[in-house]
């Protein structure tokens, strides 16, 4: 591949991502502002993503992800299967619950949330799917961190440790314990804003490794232990159906389960 096709790729990459975190949609000049791309390239490049139906345009004459690219996205194997598998568990307990429901795999250093379930009093929750967040500033991603690679651990423990405003700071001391703590005791808790904690737990797939992770939001005023053994039940469900090793899936609930708050 050229310098050139290499350039345009790149550009065309990243007027997607622009794209991608614009909502309901970003005008020509919006997402050259946006990408940093030269607004004349800019215009080219979305009229050929347009053409092709990675994009389209509404009727405010802005453009946002269509439905040709979501077509090629949902056959991506580490999500489709998983979903396809995890879907019906994950609505039980969303009924069981009635508490916002979490699905979500790990890229990289990131955690991509990939189905949700919401509950009304969460219904604004960011998490949305396809969003990507930091690993050790959420439940869901510390689960998938403390099962993750040895030099990656390392990599994000050693590195910046930003978090949200309404998550307290941790250090590298803090957060190496409590990737200790989540392997021994089978899940992670963090605050959600001020009035919300997630819980969440891993799902492992046929290998014995963590693939993905499920997660709860609980509000804070309540002891989480009930809903922390659903999601510990349906997490070891979802492993079973994804041909977890038996031993990955007949784990004991934590002794200490009826204590959290």
């Amino acid at each position: 591949m050229t310098n050139e096709r290499r350039s345009v790729l790149r550009r065309a990459l990243r007027i997607l991502e622009t794209i991608k975190d614009g909502g309901e949609g970003l005008s020509l000049s919006e997402i050259s502002r946006r990408s940093g791309v030269p607004l004349s390239t800019t215009h080219r490049i979305v009229g050929e993503l347009h053409d092709w139906g990675a994009l389209e345009r509404t009727d405010a004459g802005e453009y946002r992800i269509g439905l040709r690219l979501w077509e090629v996205a949902s056959v991506t194997p580490r999500s489709v299967g998983l979903q396809r598998v995890a879907l019906p568990y994950m609505q039980d307990l969303f009924e069981t619950t009635h508490r916002g429901v979490h699905l979500a795999i790990r890229e990289k250093e990131q955690v991509v949330f990939v189905e949700r379930f919401l509950s009304p009093e969460t219904a604004t929750d960011r998490a949305r799917v396809g969003g990507r967040y930091e690993l050790h500033a959420t439940a869901i991603g510390l689960v998938l961190l403390a099962h993750a690679p040895a030099e990656l651990q390392e990599e994000v423990v050693t590195g910046p440790l930003t978090v949200p405003n309404w998550h307290p700071p941790i250090t590298e001391r803090e957060l190496r314990q409590k990737l200790a703590d989540i392997r021994r005791a089978g899940y992670a808790t963090t605050p959600v804003r001020k009035e919300y904690i997630s819980v969440a737990a891993p799902i492992y797939g046929h290998n014995g490794t963590v693939i993905a992770a499920l997660s709860l939001i609980l509000p804070n005023t309540e002891s989480y232990g009930p809903s922390l053994a659903h999601l510990l039940a349906t997490a070891r469900g979802i492993s079973r159906a994804l041909g977890a090793p038996a031993g990955r899936t007949r784990s004991a609930m934590p002794s200490d389960i009826w204590k959290g708050g």
